[in-house]
């Protein structure tokens, strides 16, 4: 299995040694991987802004910010290059057909670098966007590189091939939807086929399926076409596919093959990416807002507490059960980040709660300071609002992002500041359980500064198996007879210290 988060990264960096700009955005997976500062369309604005300047531009995104950004991708038009990249965990390729734009599909590290150049080349000269389809299938190890950066200086002629080309035509105009001749003959241009017999047509995302067991297909001739949107139906002759849907089946109208072999293979490789990307690391700092609220909520209260994308992690849904009540109800989780209701914009969801005057508790938003920059109009609208029913907290680690204090600042934002020691966290227990009561905006200033300097141990004569520590789901925190804190995987972010009731854990000064 291949590390996701070293991949993407390896991704970005061969993007960089290829493009003149590389913008990097996205939602729930991008934003595990990097600091995104900006939201889909306006990435995508703000390339086709640097395409139109003769300036080659790669676009790293995730496939729901993708799916984001369809409605200005189909109407961007580009006088330089324009290349979509989608690190896809389900399935973009029917949207790429949808608006009509070139999709490439590559299997393996030499194939990326082709369809890097390939997608590069020939989106300028058919000035068209392409779109790069990756996925977890495609392992990046150290040490490749790009194709290498066109050196060209920007300009600008508005009239290029058409009159006024980015006016206000091209927004009123229709999406595309064919794709010149000549897209259909670079795609004959790339094709790979291996050995003789009945042609077998496989996807990219299965070919690392396949590599492994050639044996089977061994009286096929294989066929692996760069191109996925068009597909050089006309140019192969294809008895079957192979592929991690029924994508492929559907666009040829032929059978799959090793249909339930291939499903589990991609749903595990799927699943166990999802697991590496979106597991929960020693110190997250929603441990102790989770905490917070699910052991210290008011008589009577049922939040709904909201976490931004950027801090999304797996949650285990065990003792939930469905329900159609009208009125809300509170339970009690067995776990503390049960608590989270939603994972969503949370300065769109404080508006719509103070919209909708929701009356049965407040809305408790946990914001990433990075979300707040540049909206500053939002920040305004939320403060001005003769509702107060909500809570905002912005965890603020090792001063990330901390100019989003200025934001809050222009535009006369109240908050407070709450600090937290992860070297003395008993020190911090009242401040922090003051957060409860609070309305309004709450920042979490984590000092960095006693990380590594301490790590915590649970003394075994003082625990009487209460859970709590295990409720806040640390990875250091292991359940042998009693709970057991691996020192080599704490990071002495004191959180189990502040969440145990029995005085049964304590710190240890790093040697």
């Amino acid at each position: 299995m291949h590390d996701v988060r070293s991949s993407i990264l390896r991704i970005a960096d061969v993007l960089r040694n290829s493009f003149n700009d590389v913008v990097i955005t996205g939602s729930y997976l991008m934003n595990r991987v990097f600091t995104v500062k900006i939201n889909p369309e306006n990435a995508i604005n703000e390339a086709e802004v640097l395409s139109s300047m003769f300036r080659d531009v790669a676009v790293l995104i995730d496939d729901t910010g993708f799916l984001n950004s369809l409605g200005s991708l189909s109407i961007a038009k580009i006088r330089g290059s324009l290349v979509i990249l989608v690190y896809d965990v389900h399935d973009i390729r029917p949207f790429c057909n949808l608006v009509g734009l070139p999709c490439l599909e590559p299997w393996d590290q030499e194939s990326l670098v082709r369809a890097i150049k390939e997608s590069r080349d020939y989106s300028e000269s058919f000035e068209l966007p392409y779109i790069v389809r990756l996925g977890p299938w495609l392992g990046i190890d150290e040490g490749i590189n790009g194709v290498g950066v066109r050196r060209r200086e920007a300009t600008f002629n508005k009239n290029w091939g058409e009159p006024m080309r980015w006016g206000p035509n091209r927004l009123l105009g229709s999406f595309r939807k064919e794709l010149p001749e000549e897209v259909r003959v670079r795609t004959r241009d790339n094709i790979t086929i291996i050995g003789k017999g009945d042609g077998v047509l496989i996807s990219g995302s299965a070919w690392s399926f396949i590599k492994e067991r050639i044996d089977k297909i061994s009286n096929y001739s294989m066929i692996l076409s760069l191109y996925i949107n068009p597909l050089p139906k006309d140019s192969i002759s294809i008895k079957y596919v192979i592929d991690i849907g029924d994508y492929l089946m559907k666009e040829v109208g032929v059978d799959r093959l090793m249909v339930d072999d291939i499903d589990k293979w991609y749903n595990d490789l799927i699943n166990n990416a999802v697991k590496r990307l979106f597991f929960r690391g020693p110190g997250d700092p929603l441990m102790l807002i989770e905490w917070l609220f699910s052991k210290y909520r008011r008589q009577g209260e049922v939040p709904i507490m909201v976490i931004d994308p950027s801090y999304m992690h797996i949650i285990s849904t065990e003792g939930l059960t469905p329900s159609y009540d009208m009125l809300p109800t509170f339970f009690e989780p067995r776990s503390f980040d049960q608590v989270v209701d939603f994972v969503v914009n949370p300065l769109m969801s404080i508006l719509a709660f103070l919209r909708a005057g929701y009356g049965y508790g407040r809305l408790i938003a946990v914001v990433n300071p990075c979300s707040l920059l540049n909206q500053e109009d939002l920040i305004r609208e939320i403060i001005n609002t003769t509702h107060d029913n909500y809570l905002m907290i912005i965890p603020l680690i090792n001063g990330e992002c901390n100019e989003a204090l200025n934001v809050l600042s222009k535009v006369s934002a109240q908050y407070k500041v709450v600090n937290y020691d992860p070297g003395n966290p008993l020190s911090s227990l009242q401040d922090v359980l003051d957060i409860v009561n609070s309305r309004g905006i709450i920042v979490i200033n984590i000092s960095v500064n006693s990380l590594g300097k301490y790590v915590f141990s649970i003394v075994d004569e003082y625990c009487d198996n209460c859970g709590d520590c295990l409720r806040i789901n640390c990875p250091a925190i292991q359940l042998n007879r009693k709970p057991v804190i691996d020192t080599k995987a704490c990071i002495g972010c004191g959180i189990c210290q502040l969440v145990c009731s029995r005085g049964a854990i304590i710190r240890i000064k790093v040697s």
